[in-house]
């Protein structure tokens, strides 16, 4: 039997906030809520006509300075993993996508993702996500420094795999905490 469906609780409801933007009213989880940009009851809806604003992507170096890169991590962090895909993706559409900046957008998008589709049951979809991801992340790592807009690659993949690692048999617990995302020098 399928557990019924409810909001991700974040995983440490006092982690550090990097932006100052509000968090939505509510997290998606498709079947549960109202599609917060289609649905008029959504919490980003834009009636007919009107488009959603387009975050500028700054250059790695400056991304201390991208408001909607520090947003993505603040909803990531607090488990708003539809919203987090949402933003990232604004600023991801605006990259090199063949380039080590759109490719590492793209990797975080999809574990992103893999968390939502973990919390609702499909584990198909979260394997492939992750795989996906990995690929991305493994295209990006030799060819940007080790701390990367902020974030130290190698020491968080390395958590999101022990994450995403079966439950322990013994216990039927996790093995491993959240991998938060961590920027150093913000």
């Amino acid at each position: 039997m399928t557990p019924p469906l409810s909001e991700p609780l974040p995983p440490e409801p006092l982690a550090p906030r990097y932006s100052t933007q509000p968090f939505p009213a509510y997290r998606y989880v498709p079947r549960l809520n109202p599609h917060p940009c289609a649905d008029p009851r959504g919490h980003s809806y834009q009636p007919p006509g009107v488009s959603h604003p387009r975050p500028p992507l700054l250059p790695p170096e400056r991304w201390s300075e991208c408001e909607a890169w520090r947003f993505g991590v603040d909803l990531f962090n607090h488990a708003y993993w539809w919203e987090t895909h949402e933003i990232w993706e604004a600023i991801w559409q605006q990259s090199d996508k063949g380039g080590p900046q759109g490719r590492f957008l793209q990797g975080l998008i999809q574990v992103a993702a893999a968390l939502l589709k973990r919390h609702v049951g499909e584990a198909e979809g979260t394997a492939r996500l992750l795989e996906r991801s990995r690929a991305h992340l493994d295209f990006v790592a030799p060819r940007v420094a080790a701390v990367y807009m902020g974030l130290a690659l190698g020491a968080w993949r390395e958590a999101v795999s022990r994450y995403f690692a079966p439950l322990a048999e013994s216990t039927g617990t996790r093995s491993a905490p959240y991998p938060f995302i961590v920027l150093k020098g913000a």
